[in-house]
């Protein structure tokens, strides 16, 4: 709400949305955000995504410096290698589910240093998400 009143939208001309998505455990793994354009500049053809280590509250509410990986779009399916940017970001901690029992259902960690140094994600996993994303953008913008 605070979103539209800053930017001076009708909030009747507005269109809502709820996602209501199953939990995977990526606190064992990884997690992140995915765009279908990039969101610093408005660019439309290609795919951002964004990760770190852990729950993806790190992520999204940038606690962390994420990888990145940008996809163009015009050469998914078409070229071996439709990745034009790849950087590793410093994920300096994770957000875990706690096993000690404790009222704390989940707990920030350091992320190994080992860990820090790679990507959390392959090019693989990056190219068939973005696959994906332009599948789900294609899907929506009918």
């Amino acid at each position: 709400v605070a979103y539209r009143v800053h930017n001076g939208f009708d909030h009747m001309q507005v269109k809502g949305a709820v996602t209501v998505q199953m939990m995977v455990r990526s606190d064992l793994a990884s997690s992140g955000v995915a765009f279908t354009l990039d969101p610093d500049t408005g660019f439309r053809d290609v795919v951002v995504l964004t990760g770190s280590y852990g729950l993806g509250e790190s992520v999204v509410g940038g606690k962390v410096d994420p990888d990145e990986v940008q996809v163009f779009k015009p050469l998914i399916g078409k070229a071996d290698d439709p990745i034009i940017k790849r950087s590793i970001g410093r994920k300096q901690t994770q957000i875990i589910y706690t096993k000690d029992g404790s009222s704390q259902r989940v707990k920030t960690v350091e992320v190994k240093e080992s860990d820090k140094v790679k990507r959390c994600f392959s090019d693989e996993e990056a190219k068939i998400l973005a696959e994906w994303c332009v599948k789900i953008e294609k899907h929506y913008s009918k």
